[in-house]
């Protein structure tokens, strides 16, 4: 497989495309037109991680945290202190980093940590905005199901777990056609009317290019009228974060307990041990404290994350809901393993899919 196709296909897994303007994933390195036939997975680049996937022959490696995260000015290297992304590149190694596009599906990190949890009821936490479109398209009639069809299979009509969903109204669409053209319905010089469907039908962004082509190769007209409207509706598919509920009050002690069994870290940091049952539980997989006061408007008992600083704890000590931190890593145990799962139900047989051994935490404990 080319590295476009790969790219490709993980992007109508994952909202690259979406979260691209405030993270930096997809291809960091790399040439679309490589041959690949076999990849690795990993929690972040760094040398191991680079001279284990060249060892194994891939020539790509996906890793969860993208390996530049800053604007860099310049990229140097040496043997006692290799960069890998500069020794990634000379040695023809392709990088792709999914990191956020990872973090806000209902198949990805947090609903995935949610349910490890034992969460049910999962929803997102902050749903994001800005996310979708409408596209409406006037259609002859005998043709409508047809562009319904078309549209929905390319991913339009998706609304949270319901599919296929569209809106449909009859008119009059009055049309005449020039010397030149050929209209299906008509003849050129002579003022048309013809009943016509509006087809209406919500469309995530990345998803528009497609769905107007699929759109366009249905319709039988020449020249299509259709509209496309930006919306400022919350997504019902992507969101930071996960909120949902045990199968039963619980006492917040044994829910850090099990928290700290499933997550394997010695220690919690928390912001107040109130004497209480928790039940309602949110979470934010790496540093998620900017929605914490959405997990208090959304009465959860608990809120669980990483990167958690001082004043911080501080300010949630006076709020309802008690402030985890299981560190950043701890929280992203998980992330390899699920996108290791993600890319061998999306290529099957077409690659061959590694998972790195060598997975760097940010931190160790002495």
């Amino acid at each position: 497989m080319r590295i476009r196709e790969i790219v490709n296909a993980i992007s109508e897994k994952l909202p690259i495309d979406i979260v691209s303007g405030q993270d930096n994933v997809g291809l960091i390195i790399g040439n679309y037109d490589d041959d690949c036939d076999k990849m690795t997975v990993a929690y972040e680049l760094n040398t191991d991680v680079l001279n284990e996937a060249l060892r194994a022959g891939a020539n790509l490696i996906v890793t969860y945290h993208t390996p530049l995260f800053k604007p860099a000015k310049s990229f140097t290297s040496s043997r006692r202190y290799p960069d890998p992304l500069l020794e990634a590149s000379r040695s023809r190694m392709n990088i792709l980093a999914v990191h956020t596009a990872l973090d806000v599906v209902k198949t990805g990190l947090n609903f995935d940590l949610a349910r490890k949890i034992g969460l049910n009821n999962i929803q997102f936490l902050s749903p994001l905005p800005d996310t979708l479109v409408k596209v409406v398209v006037y259609v002859p009639a005998s043709h409508a199901e047809e562009v319904r069809l078309a549209m929905s299979q390319a991913g339009g009509g998706r609304i949270g777990d319901y599919y296929d969903c569209s809106f449909s109204l009859e008119g009059n669409g009055t049309f005449l056609p020039g010397k030149d053209a050929t209209p299906y319905i008509g003849t050129a010089n002579k003022k048309e009317t013809v009943e016509e469907t509006r087809l209406e039908m919500l469309v995530e962004k990345p998803l528009v290019g497609n769905v107007i082509r699929k759109m366009l190769e249905g319709h039988p007209y020449e020249e299509v009228a259709y509209d496309i409207y930006p919306l400022a509706n919350d997504s019902p598919n992507f969101g930071f974060g996960a909120i949902g509920e045990l199968d039963g009050p619980t006492p917040i002690r044994d829910f850090l307990e099990s928290i700290k069994r499933l997550l394997e870290v010695e220690t919690l940091r928390v912001s107040h041990l109130p004497d209480v049952k928790t039940q309602r539980v949110s979470v934010c997989a790496g540093a998620g404290v900017p929605f914490y006061k959405d997990a208090v408007r959304k009465q959860a008992d608990v809120y669980l994350t990483g990167d958690v600083k001082h004043h911080d704890f501080r300010e949630a000590r006076s709020s309802s809901a008690v402030l985890v931190d299981a560190t950043h890593s701890g929280t992203e145990k998980f992330a390899t393993g699920l996108i290791y799962e993600i890319l061998g139900e999306t290529f099957k047989d077409k690659a061959v899919i590694g998972l790195s051994k060598h997975q760097e935490q940010n931190a160790l404990i002495v």
